[in-house]
């Protein structure tokens, strides 16, 4: 209970701070200062993660530098020295990215021989700022067990989640600290929105957003049309006409009363690709993301004409086929070969899903079931269904 309290008073202190970032690493560097044990037991965190000793460290707040190779001033968020040498520098963000195009690398080129840089953020920025880190270090980073790692020079650099670093905080005994764990889900919870960089004043961001939409739009009209065709392959039941949302366009495709859509999604877009915390993201990791996807409905379905456990069934045989896919765009080449090229990999992606559909053996004993219309702008193809979603609406994760 103590631990919920903790949690609320927390996240409400982060939510209505201007910096929350500062708030946070304030917090931190509280509560080692205070818990000689938590602090004994978060060296030795840091120090497991990145594979060195830094049980001797001292641990300073706000370390003020000026870069010798550039003249630019630091401040960096956590310094770990042993008397007059970097150990290493833990740089945390809350909502923002890297706030300059050679932080990083600033950072980086700080440490002593032997040293680590560590940059952690929420969980759902951790790639986006693995990449940036990578970019400008010019190391590749490994992904492994939520971490990105990478080595230059006999110095480290690890990019990981707030939640990564302070699970690993415990006792010798193995003890959590319960301030630490309430701390941790006010920083993770603070918000999902991430500041907009310069490139939001950029003209070509907006021409990539429109001309993805209308890249939408016509490869969601061609799948239509070839679905729609008598001498049609690809066994379903029936096809939707195309619902335009402005930030989607989409087709429902129905196979043996199983509801798929196919289309360009801005949800979609901000998706990471097998990424394991988020329902939507499919089970593979290697696909880059895409505004255009195959994927099934998320969001719980109302209506007095269903069975939430039928519908359930049938997200979880989609699933299980790997329904959830982001479709390949074709770099350099005209808007026709795009649009043909997503349009020859989601039919085919849709066949596979189909004949595993009619290869399953649970619904050959079982027959189709009843009728349920998930898609609430298309009411028309299952009159009497209440729906509330569409590919994006709701929160990431299964509702029924």
């Amino acid at each position: 209970m103590e631990d919920a309290v903790a949690y609320r008073a927390l996240r409400y202190l982060l939510r209505s701070q201007r910096h929350p970032e500062n708030a946070a690493n304030d917090t931190l560097m509280a509560l080692l200062s205070d818990d000689h044990a938590l602090r004994v037991a978060f060296l030795a965190a840091v120090g497991r993660l990145g594979r060195r000793d830094l049980s001797a460290c001292h641990i300073q707040r706000e370390s003020h530098t000026v870069d010798a190779g550039t003249g630019k001033p630091s401040r960096r968020d956590f310094l770990l020295s042993q008397g007059t040498l970097p150990s290493a520098i833990i740089e945390t963000k809350i909502d923002s990215s890297l706030t300059s195009g050679d932080q990083a690398a600033r950072y980086f080129d700080q440490l002593a021989g032997g040293g680590l840089l560590m940059l952690v953020t929420r969980k759902p920025l951790v790639a986006a700022l693995a990449a940036g880190a990578s970019a400008q270090l010019n190391v590749p980073l490994e992904q492994v067990d939520g971490i990105h790692r990478g080595r230059r020079d006999g110095r480290d650099v690890l990019v990981l989640s707030w939640s990564r670093l302070l699970e690993d905080v415990s006792g010798p005994d193995g003890r959590k600290f319960g301030e630490l764990a309430a701390f941790e889900a006010a920083v993770e919870g603070v918000s999902d929105f991430v500041p907009f960089g310069a490139d939001v004043n950029d003209v070509s961001a907006g021409r990539t957003v429109r001309q993805a939409a209308r890249v939408g739009e016509l490869m969601v009209e061609e799948i239509r049309r070839r679905l729609g065709q008598p001498d049609n392959s690809i066994r379903i039941d029936r096809v939707s006409t195309p619902w335009n949302r402005g930030s989607s366009v989409w087709t429902k495709v129905t196979i043996r009363e199983h509801q798929l859509w196919v289309g360009y999604s801005a949800r979609q877009w901000a998706v990471t690709p097998g990424d394991p915390d988020n329902a939507r993201a499919g089970n593979d990791p290697a696909r880059l993301p895409s505004p255009f996807w195959v994927g099934r409905f998320h969001e719980s379905v109302r209506g007095r004409q269903h069975d939430p456990a039928v519908v359930a069934a049938r997200r979880e045989r989609l699933d299980r086929l790997g329904v959830a896919r982001p479709l390949e765009v074709l770099l350099g080449v005209s808007e026709r070969a795009v649009v043909d090229h997503l349009v020859e990999e989601a039919l085919e992606h849709i066949r596979a899903i189909s004949d595993g559909l009619h290869a399953d053996p649970d619904l050959a004993a079982d027959g189709p079931g009843a009728e349920v219309d998930e898609d609430p702008e298309l009411a028309a193809d299952g009159p009497g269904t209440d729906v509330d979603e569409d590919p994006d609406a709701g929160a990431a994760g299964e509702s029924n």
